[in-house]
């Protein structure tokens, strides 16, 4: 027989390759790709959505469409192609790529078998007088003097029951005259407001003139832009556009301004903005700028947003109110019916790679968008994935340096310590000579400090000094973390910044914590386990242990301490940062938060109190993310008037990422770490998936790996080399053993399609680390 069908991604939480189910379209439901619609998937109702229609003779009754969802189409076209590329680049189902597209709100309400606006929309009252009102306030109708207050207001132009009140009036009042039909009452969907559009900050630099490297790109961008949208999108392609350009700019060199300045030309072109961002709370200034330049057509998606938030944003994007999007890695997803540019701002940070299914890179999805939309995309860092910046050196992407900081103003000198003639030299402290001598310096002429180093807590392990027990997570069988607790010794004082009481004699109120899995012990044992002496020791250094010291060196400084600790309550982030900026405090400590955002033109210092904390990890990418997170700390000193310096404190004062960091020479780097890559058959000169599997018994793991790799291996061939199995990094987290096989060749994801890999296994293609 001769039916409507079509293909539909259902959200059934089924794994599996990218398949989609075919159901029969009702002669009484019009449907289009991308409608939100319900089905039936065995003895359940479903959600889904249809991907495409087709008028195919079937030979078999099909199921049909239960009804819509929702009313309209709730993807475009081009987010449906790009939900198919991540299905096949990622390995991952059409239904999960799908799914990441929809707001949460809707797919959770389609599941209930509701219909999908109810939940998300939130709306108001609003009211109108009506011709019989009129004519009542003119005749003098009998009427209460609350009605006749609320009559007035309405004819003097209130609308809700906001306006009513404050006119004296009442919306109790307005109803009950809309029952005697003198008023007609509606309503109006109400936008719940994300808390980041009551950031403060002021358009500075919207008239300022572009230095000429930032005009030299915006033309190239913009020149794209004008680009025909059916001309070839591809650098290397014989007469085609550029879709592609890398921004790589020195730290504070304007690359924000590019970014405005390009959505401004995007938007006067009738054509829609997506800029993503590592993470919110981290960037935003960022976000501040653009919401200053923009206004109201700035959407905000990001998982940060409480579930109506989202779904109000989402909607305005929909609805076409809202023709800016900025948000995290999944604001690539928003419904924007015209595509115009898409920025990836920081395009170096992990965080654009997604944890979960579908595990996709927020990069490459980003250029795979500009393929399929027609739009240009913009990559901007000052630290490029050397990945990114061998594409530009190669044509596939094209490049647009800002080689200088705005205002001619240098960047910062960085002095190497040795931490090796430190400890011959007698200092045991987490500060050298020379990091304390500045830190003083600088403090007692009123500029402020940055300190780094990327490891919370006070110390990093606990270890009995008689048999040399250490303190370990039962569940992952490494090493707890010391952390002291608020009020305690070298504690962060209540109102972050004033010098705390003496705890001289007093106990601090210290927890054990598991920096794998979260576990936290909150009595630490005065005695060894093993052998009941009391000799037990905190080693290692953290965050804490560093802002003890630096209240001893300068104690009259205002301190903060900026971690995953210090920032748990919502705003924390946004507080640290404002305290330093209004130069109410002078010496920030943190670990990598501080590395980005952080654009503070009072800080004279930054110092690096153990640059090696990274480097020393078992991973490809360990040099490089030791490079990208040094020049970024680095980079938050002398961006005001009075210049800067860095210390940069290491045992490996000879490592190329080390000295290309405290020299600002990414080309220096870039070139003995693409040797590298190219050596081993890392990316870019190679491609990786990353096989996982984890069981509560050690031995399941162990034969499953074993099968899986043996199998692999019969099936490999010239796409990619099998490597493992091997116990993972995290060998053991959460109670559960871990195991992973790496695939490393020209194309090894291909390996796949020729051998059955079961749902125990986790597949993660182009994974950015190792160390899962």
């Amino acid at each position: 027989m001769t039916a409507r069908t079509a293909e539909i991604a259902v959200f059934a939480g089924l794994r599996g390759p990218a398949r989609t189910f075919t159901y029969a379209v009702p002669a009484d439901i019009e449907v289009a790709p991308g409608h939100l619609v319900h089905v039936a998937l065995g003895a359940r109702a479903v959600p889904g959505v249809v991907i495409s229609l087709d008028g195919a003779v079937v030979d078999r009754a099909l199921k049909p469409i239960e009804r819509l969802a929702h009313p309209l189409p709730l993807l475009r076209p081009h987010q449906l192609a790009l939900a198919s590329w991540i299905a096949e680049r990622y390995r991952c189902s059409l239904a999960d790529a799908v799914r990441a597209m929809v707001p949460p709100a809707l797919a959770a309400r389609a599941r209930g078998g509701r219909l999908a606006t109810a939940r998300g929309e939130r709306s108001e009252a609003l009211f109108s007088i009506a011709p019989a009102g009129a004519e009542a306030l003119a005749g003098n109708l009998r009427l209460g003097a609350r009605q006749l207050a609320t009559l007035r207001a309405l004819v003097a132009g209130a609308l809700t029951s906001a306006d009513l009140a404050e006119a004296g009036g009442s919306s109790v009042a307005a109803r009950a005259l809309a029952k005697r039909a003198l008023v007609v009452e509606g309503r109006r969907a109400v936008r719940r407001m994300p808390a980041e559009f009551a950031l403060a900050e002021a358009d500075r630099d919207r008239d300022s003139p572009a230095t000429e490297a930032q005009a030299a790109a915006l033309a190239a961008i913009v020149g794209a832009l004008d680009a025909p949208l059916d001309a070839p999108r591809d650098t290397r392609a014989a007469g085609g556009a550029p879709h592609g350009f890398l921004l790589h700019g020195v730290t504070a060199s304007g690359k924000t301004e590019v970014y405005l300045r390009a959505a401004a030309e995007t938007l006067a072109r009738g054509r829609g903005v997506i800029v993503l961002v590592p993470e919110i709370v981290l960037t935003a200034q960022v976000v501040a700028r653009f919401i200053a330049r923009f206004g109201d057509r700035v959407a905000l998606l990001h998982s940060a947003l409480s579930a109506g938030e989202r779904f109000d944003e989402w909607r305005r994007v929909l609805d076409g109110a809202a023709d800016v999007v900025i948000g995290s890695r999944s604001a690539l997803f928003a419904p924007l019916e015209r595509v115009g540019l898409v920025v990836v701002d920081e395009e170096q940070e992990p965080s654009y790679k997604q944890e979960s299914a579908p595990r996709y890179h927020a990069v490459d999805a980003a250029l795979a968008l500009g393929r399929l939309a027609a739009a240009t995309v913009v990559l901007g860092s000052a630290t490029p994935r050397v990945t990114t910046y061998q594409a530009a050196r190669s044509g596939e992407l094209a490049l647009l340096p800002l080689p200088e900081r705005v205002g001619e103003r240098p960047l910062p000198p960085t002095m190497i310590v040795d931490l090796r003639l430190e400890l011959r030299a007698g200092n045991r402290g987490t500060l050298s000579t020379a990091l304390r001598i500045a830190l003083q310096r600088t403090v007692a002429t009123g500029d402020q400090v940055i300190l780094y180093l990327n490891r919370r807590g006070f110390a990093t392990v606990v270890l009995c000094r008689d048999c040399g027990h250490v303190l370990l997570c039962p569940a992952c069988e490494i090493p707890f973390a010391y952390h002291v607790q608020a009020g305690g010794r070298g504690a962060k004082p209540p109102d972050m910044g004033a010098k705390p009481p003496s705890t001289r004699g007093a106990k601090p109120p210290d927890v054990l914590v598991c920096h794998r899995c979260g576990r936290r012990e909150a009595r630490v044992p005065e005695t060894c386990p093993a052998c009941g002496s009391a000799r037990l020791k905190q080693l290692g250094v953290g965050t804490q242990r560093v802002e003890e010291e630096v209240r001893a060196a300068v104690p009259r400084a205002s301190i903060i301490r900026l971690d995953r600790d210090a920032v748990r309550a919502k705003g924390a982030h946004a507080a640290a940062y404002e305290r330093m900026r209004s130069g109410k405090a002078q010496v920030i400590v943190g670990t990598q938060m501080l590395a980005k955002g952080f654009d503070l033109p009072g800080v004279a210092l930054v110092g690096v109190v153990n640059a090696d904390t990274v480097l020393n990890l078992p991973d490809f990418t360990a040099a490089e993310r030791t490079f990208e997170l040094l020049t970024q700390v680095l980079g938050r000193s002398g961006r005001g008037a009075a210049g800067g310096r860095g210390i940069l404190q290491t045992y490996l004062p000879e490592h190329y990422a080390i000295r290309a960091a405290a020299a600002h020479d990414y080309a220096t780097f870039a070139a003995v770490e693409l040797e590298g890559r190219r050596r081993f058959g890392y990316p870019p000169f190679g491609r990786l998936v990353l096989l996982s599997t984890q069981a509560k018994r050690q031995d399941t793991v162990e034969r499953r790996a074993d099968e899986l790799a043996s199998r692999l291996r019969e099936a490999a061939g010239a796409d990619a080399e099998v490597l493992g199995p091997a116990p993972a990094f995290a060998a053991k987290r959460a109670g559960s053993y871990r195991a992973q096989i790496v695939l490393r060749g020209r194309d090894p994801a291909r390996m796949l399609d020729r051998v059955t890999v079961s749902g125990e296994w986790t597949v993660d293609v182009d994974p950015v680390t190792l160390l899962g």
